[in-house]
């Protein structure tokens, strides 16, 4: 694990882990089912985010935070 790594804040992992996983074999299907610059809005019990395909990858944008 990278120092900057072990820094960054839990929403930023989030975001990384959603877009790794929309870019590789798992998430495949759903980019196939989306035109470029297409997107959708995923919500999670913490989070909102924007996905968008852009050049044939999955572009995740956090919209928010929900707060306990």
């Amino acid at each position: 694990m990278s120092m900057l790594k072990g820094h960054r804040s839990n929403p930023e992992r989030v975001v990384d882990r959603f877009t790794r996983y929309l870019n590789g074999p798992m998430g495949r299907t759903v980019l196939e089912t989306l035109d470029e610059g297409e997107s959708f809005i995923l919500q999670t019990s913490e989070h909102t985010f924007r996905v968008t395909k852009r050049r044939g990858k999955a572009v995740v944008e956090l919209l928010s935070v929900q707060l306990a």
